[in-house]
């Protein structure tokens, strides 16, 4: 299955090319995030198709779009 990716922030530069991703069926966010070497403590926000999700084991399916999005700093 594919999904589309939109990282924001410090992950931009883990796009994979084309915004897509290649995963297993019943690859769960969690999966997607240790395949892109990104840490779950550095995760801020994740949504899936615009929709808020805390629940990194929660399964995508096919033309999914998670967007993941890191903690933002400022002074």
């Amino acid at each position: 299955m594919q999904v589309r990716l939109k990282l924001m922030g410090m992950f931009k530069s883990k796009t994979p090319p084309g915004g897509v991703m290649e995963l297993n069926d019943g690859a769960s966010i969690g999966d997607v995030l240790d395949a892109l070497s990104i840490k779950r403590s550095h995760v801020h926000v994740v949504m899936v198709n615009g929709k808020h999700d805390k629940d990194h084991s929660r399964s995508l399916a096919d033309a999914d779009e998670l967007t993941v999005l890191s903690p933002v700093g400022g002074g």
